[in-house]
Formats: structure tokens, sequence, C-alpha cells
């Protein structure tokens, strides 16, 4: 009777070793995941990804940049809509204001 209480308790405490040891292998990488986490969030707050130039004044104003376009040649209003865009798109890259591909 003797060696079958120990063996469970053999099996108990190995058991409950194993189930400890895979609790703290989770929180563990679930510790390095949200310090990867807060390493990010805290480039990104000194401008690690949001690097850019301020917005420009077309950018900025009350219609936008497409009024803007407009605005400039009153003719645009009266083309259709598939060429204002196809317009503007070129009126934005010669402007500046599109995102380079990089």
């Amino acid at each position: 009777m003797f060696e079958s209480d120990s063996s469970l308790v053999v099996i108990l405490l190995s058991s409950i070793l194993g189930v400890s040891l895979l609790l703290l292998t989770t929180i563990l990488g679930i510790s390095r995941a949200l310090d990867r986490l807060e390493r990010r969030l805290a480039d990104l707050g000194q401008g690690g990804v949001a690097q850019g130039s301020a917005p420009s004044a077309s950018e900025t104003a009350v219609g936008g940049a497409f009024e803007t376009f407009l605005a400039e040649d009153p003719r645009r209003r009266q083309l259709p809509k598939a060429e204002q865009f196809a317009e503007y798109r070129r009126w934005r890259q010669e402007q500046g204001l599109n995102w380079s591909g990089s």
C-alpha cells in the first residue's frame, strides 16, 4: 500500500510542477509581448513612424485639397467626374501631395 501511495505522490508532484512550468512559460511570453508593444508605442509617441512634414495649406483648407484644386481653375468643375479625378491625381502628383512608395 505504501508503494502505491508514494508513486501517487510522485505523479501528483510532477504534474503540479509541469503545470507550474507551463503557466510560468505562458506568463513570461505574455510579458515579453507586452514589453515589445510598449516599446513600439513609445517609439510612435516620439515620432518613430509618424515622421512626416506638416500638412500643406491645401490639405488643411476648409474644403480640403480637392476644393483647392477646383478653385484654381473654374473650368475643372465643368469636367466629367472621371476627368476631374484624373486631373486631380495629376495635380496632387505635381503638388507633391501623394504618398511616396517607400
